[in-house]
């Protein structure tokens, strides 16, 4: 093996070590801060609980709000950015922000937010592969040292390689190359080893939970995978879509009323404050009354949605896990009318993956992640099944999983795919060509025919003295006016097409795909003449995103 195929390998192993140690730190100090505000077993300062679980989420928020009025952020960074960066080359990680985002989402996870832990550090340890690759200069795809980075994150955490390693994919980069999955397994092997090493491991479901024993129990499964979809699509609209916040309320101050009514909630509901996992592992092995599930699921929604929603920074994955055990449980109350014998902690675990499945758009990850954590071949095929349904419903309902619907919200379709999300980042402004012919609104007719001949050109622009583009004329339609030693009538030139300088080559090929001529001017927002594009230099970009991603996913 050449140096040139060994130095992906060297970066990643850097990339999983750097990322395990900086997981658990953070997994480490949200528990720690957590025992103390929300345990039994320790009781900060001699204060009374309910005065920890009311103060620290508010603590958390007015943290959070310091951080982003001093950091100046337009928006909290998560898996989202790390998706547009692994497509779109030009939109890689800021790395100050991924940080300060991973800091305040510890932050409001150690005071009580109900909030994920995997989002941020998925995103983090994304920052931290392309933060290497630039630091090394490396020539390797800077999506590859990236996907590193979020394999080696899930890997540690969850203490899931293999999943580690089709999130990557599935989720992240979206394709499968021969360049990238070597250093990626590798990463997600060597982050999972550093991890155990280290810190141990501790599987979330640390109870024999048992697969599909009789052909029966598949139809619950399929009910679950369904109403698992409607729940998840409702979780998602909340999360990204219209919240009528009041404008008059400054934006730093929303996290402290999120901190406000954690601490509200918390008071009635403690088990929904915070990551939940207590509560998750609780579900999978002690019956609780319907009623409790209800207010469970009910308040876990709310409450994430506000958090998110307020600028209480974190993942959404840990609260669809949650979401996901207690609709699982919910269901098995009717299910037990029909099956006396059914078996709760599964379909416990298939709410849960048929949620989480739907909202990050990892249906194989999940499944891969829930078989890692169970080691327990059944019970992935069990959940496997409700994934399926759940994510058809949802897409059929909601349509996108939430990162995608993150980043719809800021006019960017990541389903369009690697090749059109390329054309989006080029201007047209940017491949103009300088070589038009400029006319005067002052020649005429047999002037511009003269000027059109002599350069070979059949369509010139009039452009008055202050650059101005006022008209488009064709040779051909000049050669059939009678009168040509006038200039010709406006209704001749006034009426053609023109692309705005800010318009991606992407929409550009959309407005121009009726377009007969030789060239579009391309103009600037106060009409000024810029210059023009061909169809041939917009097929040339298509060509070059095309070449550019086939060499990506095929390169060894």
């Amino acid at each position: 093996m050449g140096t040139k195929n060994l130095l992906p390998i060297i970066l990643a192993i850097i990339i999983a070590v750097v990322v395990s140690f900086a997981t658990q730190g953070f997994i480490s100090f949200v528990s720690l801060i957590s025992s103390y505000l929300r345990g039994d077993q320790h009781i900060f300062l001699g204060l009374p609980k309910w005065v920890l679980l009311v103060s620290g989420p508010i603590l958390a928020g007015i943290i959070v709000s310091i951080i982003y009025k001093l950091a100046n952020l337009d928006r909290w960074h998560g898996p989202a950015e790390s998706i547009l960066a692994a497509h779109v080359p030009e939109k890689r990680p800021n790395t100050e922000a991924g940080l300060l985002s991973t800091l305040a989402s510890a932050i409001s996870l150690a005071g009580g937010a109900s909030v994920g832990q995997y989002g941020p550090l998925v995103h983090f340890g994304g920052v931290i592969g392309d933060y290497i690759s630039k630091l090394t200069k490396d020539q390797t795809a800077p999506h590859i040292l990236l996907a590193c980075g979020v394999a080696s994150a899930i890997s540690s955490g969850f203490g899931a390689p293999i999943a580690g390693l089709i999130f990557a994919h599935e989720v992240i980069v979206r394709h499968f190359s021969l360049k990238a999955i070597a250093p990626i397994l590798i990463a997600s092997v060597v982050a999972n080893t550093v991890s155990t090493e280290f810190y141990g491991s501790e599987p979330l479901f640390a109870v024999k939970i048992g697969g599909i024993s009789e052909f029966y129990e598949i139809l619950p499964l399929i009910i679950i995978g369904i109403l698992s979809g409607f729940v998840a699509s409702i979780y998602m609209r909340g999360l990204t879509g219209y919240l009528p916040i009041p404008k008059k309320i400054p934006t730093f101050l929303l996290p402290i009323i999120a901190g406000i009514i954690c601490g509200i909630i918390g008071l009635f509901v403690p088990e929904v404050l915070g990551l939940g996992t207590e509560t998750i592992r609780s579900l999978l092995v002690d019956e609780k009354t319907f009623a409790t599930l209800v207010l469970l699921l009910v308040s876990k929604v709310v409450l994430t949605v506000v958090c998110i929603r307020f600028g209480l920074f974190g993942g959404i994955f840990s609260p669809a896990l949650f979401i996901g055990a207690a609709l699982g449980c919910i269901l098995a109350f009717f299910f037990k009318f029909f099956i006396p014998d059914a078996n709760i902690s599964l379909f416990a675990v298939a709410g849960m993956a048929a949620v989480t499945g739907s909202v990050i758009g990892g249906p194989i990850s999940i499944m891969i992640i829930i078989f890692e954590l169970t080691s327990d071949y059944q019970v992935a095929l069990g959940a496997g099944i409700s994934i399926c349904f759940a994510n058809l419903v949802s897409t059929k309902i909601y349509g996108h999983s939430a990162f995608d619907q993150i980043l719809l919200n800021r006019n960017i379709d990541i389903q369009i795919g690697r090749d059109s999300l390329q054309l989006q980042s080029i201007k047209v402004g940017s491949i103009i060509r300088k070589d038009y012919i400029r006319l005067s609104v002052e020649h005429s007719a047999n002037d511009m025919i003269k000027i059109l001949s002599t350069s070979k050109s059949s369509e010139g622009y009039i452009i008055n003295p202050k650059g101005i583009l006022t008209g488009k004329v064709l040779l051909p339609e000049l050669l059939l006016i009678s009168n040509k030693d006038i200039p010709p009538d406006e209704k001749l030139y006034n009426k053609f097409l023109s692309l705005d300088e800010k318009c991606s080559v992407f929409d550009s090929i959309e407005k121009i795909k009726d377009f007969v001529g030789e060239s579009v001017p391309v103009i600037a927002s106060d009409k000024i003449m810029l210059g023009v594009i061909t169809e041939s230099d917009l097929f040339n970009q298509l060509l070059n995103a095309e070449n550019t991603r086939k060499k990506e996913e095929l390169s060894n």
